[in-house]
């Protein structure tokens, strides 16, 4: 992470830092929530946390990222002085509602690789928080998304009907075809 300016880095090459330096101590993570949806809309929305999956122990996790100077905060963020974003571990398993997730992208530089939920899975996850909780802003960025990626409508609803009876996915539609 030599020369790197952590105070002027954009989310998408954090996470490939991030990724790069776990998989350096055997720690493999995917990127989920609202990261993706910076990455995938090309920061029309904002997040500053990101959010990784693991199956590793935090002991492992803390070692890795003490060394690019990421100090746990004892709540359960990761921070760096230098820069805006934290970073979050979640538990696994790695699902949208009640479907496991297998496949992910991999974006990758010359500063590193990260493996993300692809964009067809990160407008899921965010339609899955606005059909339980009414979240709107969650509607919003699934359009975001939808509106800059290639995505498999059709696989969305298919997973809207199994988990929701597909009613509330018709705001989605709706909104995308607008």
């Amino acid at each position: 992470m030599k020369n790197i300016n952590l105070k002027k880095i954009t989310i998408k090459d954090l996470a490939k830092i991030i990724g790069t330096q776990l998989s350096k101590h055997g720690v493999e993570v995917v990127l989920v929530g609202g990261a993706c949806v910076s990455i995938y809309s090309e920061n029309k929305y904002i997040s500053y946390d990101l959010d990784f999956i693991t199956y590793e122990s935090n002991k492992k996790i803390k070692t890795a990222l003490k060394e690019i100077g990421f100090e746990y905060d004892k709540k359960k963020y990761y921070i760096h002085s230098d820069c805006e974003y934290f970073l979050e571990f979640l538990a696994p398993p790695i699902a949208i509602g009640n479907q496991p997730i297998q496949n992910f992208n991999t974006i990758s530089s010359d500063l590193g690789s990260i493996k993300i939920l692809t964009p067809t899975d990160c407008i899921k996850d965010r339609l899955a928080a606005y059909i339980h909780w009414d979240d709107k802003e969650s509607l919003e960025q699934a359009i975001m998304v939808a509106k800059v990626q290639k995505i498999d409508v059709n696989k969305i609803k298919k997973w809207a009907q199994e988990e929701f009876n597909g009613e509330k996915i018709k705001d989605f539609v709706e909104k995308l075809s607008i």
